[in-house]
């Protein structure tokens, strides 16, 4: 990109915007993804821990290990980052069993006010009061919503939000602080720590998965919910959902984010993020019109909800401009 002086204003590439744009597309398909698996049954642990080990093993395809790959993998900061990207998935392959594809995506954007109060409270990085003001701004566009949803499901949907917005700033705060990719300043580079520290955790996350289906089997454990059995384990669509599908559309999102940050910046990225949850409704509306997962009734308040979380988003990058 080139310099600018201060009375020129700077110019991103379009490119970048193209890739943020897709970045959100890519998005919007995972959650189409995750309710065509719920449609037969795939189980959430599955499904994800197929999807999180193909496409590190594709990032690497690409990437190379390179060199220092053990001492990258278990850098503390390696496990948190780890459980963190597979986390916030089976949370969020949860949330979408209770409210739509665009509702659950709306939830998820907790994790910018839980971000503020960890930062705050864990790092001691006081935020601006306009910054304070934004992410107020973005709760109240989504508490409304969730004590919307139907009661028998609320507490659940409420717990599977808040839980992949903990574990989604569980994996960016560990990101931000390990000391590989605090290193890399490539996209190249970013993306192979990136690779070798999710297809460890996943490696491991399935052998221990393995084991206690095997306990569980064999009645060394009671049966649960929780854990998958063999014959979902080795169930073929399923395993064709997670390494083929799902496994594509999180390869797409890693190069997409990467590569757009680098190009129109972190609070430029972060601003056409905001809009995720209304992508989500067109790609939802669309692929209910084709019948590829059930319809949903859509609430009249949701576009209001989102407009809202769109202007606290926008509240706290005007904050952070501003410096």
């Amino acid at each position: 990109m080139a310099e600018a002086s201060p009375s020129t204003p700077l110019r991103y590439p379009v490119s970048g915007w193209i890739e943020a744009a897709l970045f959100v597309f890519t998005i919007a398909v995972l959650s189409i993804a995750y309710v065509v698996g719920q449609g037969f049954g795939a189980h959430p642990i599955a499904v994800v821990l197929y999807a999180t080990t193909a496409s590190a093993l594709a990032l690497l395809a690409v990437t190379g290990i390179g060199p220092d790959a053990l001492r990258i993998v278990l850098a503390p900061q390696s496990l948190m980052v780890g459980v963190g990207t597979i986390s916030i998935e089976i949370f969020y392959y949860l949330l979408l069993h209770h409210v739509s594809p665009a509702l659950a995506s709306l939830f998820v954007r907790l994790a910018i006010p839980i971000s503020f109060v960890l930062g705050w409270v864990v790092f001691g990085r006081r935020p601006r009061r306009l910054a304070m003001i934004g992410a107020a701004v973005v709760l109240a566009g989504i508490v409304p919503m969730m004590a919307a949803v139907d009661e028998a499901s609320r507490m659940a949907a409420a717990a599977a939000g808040i839980a992949a917005a903990l574990t989604s700033n569980l994996r960016s705060f560990a990101a931000e602080f390990h000391p590989w990719n605090r290193r890399a300043d490539t996209v190249h580079e970013k993306l192979r720590v990136t690779g070798l520290v999710v297809l460890a955790s996943s490696l491991v996350s399935l052998a221990l998965t393995g084991l206690l289906a095997l306990m569980v089997r064999i009645g060394w454990m009671p049966s649960t919910p929780l854990v998958p059995t063999a014959a979902q384990m080795l169930h073929g669509p399923t395993i064709l959902l997670g390494v083929v599908v799902v496994g594509a559309i999180m390869t797409a999102m890693s190069v997409l984010s990467f590569s757009a940050v680098v190009k129109i910046t972190t609070e430029n990225f972060m601003a056409t993020s905001a809009f995720t949850p209304a992508g989500t409704l067109l790609v939802q509306i669309a692929a209910s019109a084709l019948g590829i997962i059930p319809t949903y009734a859509l609430d009249p308040t949701a576009l209001p909800a989102m407009a809202v979380v769109i202007a606290g988003v926008l509240l706290i990058l005007y904050a952070a401009r501003r410096g």
